[in-house]
């Protein structure tokens, strides 16, 4: 990686720190510094533990208390150098997947996170509990009206990302739908990513 722990307790970020970070998320160093110095109000100690990380994820994924072996992947997966905490490089770079990656980059990563029990595809449960979740993170029920069941929108959404309709949903037809139709990209990275 090349780029050394960032597990500083200072409160400025180093111009070379931010200078490679940069290079390599394609963020700008006063956007990085930004995040930086939120960063360190969150997590003073300058990296976030695993009940931290735990509680966090909570918050984004339903059911997350049932299956802590799905919370543990998906730490592992933002910890690169197994240290057990994300420092901020890692969480930048998690970060950076999510605002400056391709489409395909953000979907692959949606559907990482969206399996719930980490056998490469989708089943009908978990589409359903995307679909939920979408549902739920929006409180008014004036913008619910005329929406259909989330079971039925589900069926739905299930229906056309099973490409050879086997009963099962694999990265590739997640990724190479969502490329296709910005509409299910776009309902497909909401519980992700925090788009405009």
């Amino acid at each position: 990686m090349g780029l050394g722990c960032c597990k500083v307790t200072t409160s400025k970020m180093q111009n070379k720190v931010a200078k490679d970070l940069s290079r390599h998320t394609g963020l700008t160093v006063i956007e990085l510094k930004s995040y930086y110095n939120d960063f360190m109000k969150d997590y003073p100690r300058g990296h976030i533990s695993k009940q931290q990380f735990r509680e966090v994820y909570q918050k984004f994924v339903p059911n997350a208390n049932r299956t802590q072996e799905r919370v543990e992947k998906v730490f592992k997966k933002f910890d690169q150098n197994n240290d057990g905490t994300i420092d901020f490089r890692e969480f930048m770079f998690a970060l950076s997947a999510l605002s400056s990656g391709t489409l395909e980059q953000k979907l692959s990563l949606a559907f990482y996170l969206y399996d719930e029990n980490g056998d490469g595809v989708l089943s009908f449960e978990e589409v359903l509990q995307i679909v939920e979740v979408m549902y739920a993170m929006d409180d008014s029920p004036r913008d619910k009206e005329g929406l259909p069941a989330a079971e039925v929108f589900a069926q739905r959404l299930f229906n056309e990302l099973d490409v050879d309709k086997n009963g099962i949903i694999t990265l590739e037809e997640f990724t190479s739908v969502g490329c296709k139709d910005s509409t299910i990209a776009n309902l497909l990275l909401a519980n992700v990513d925090e788009r405009d």
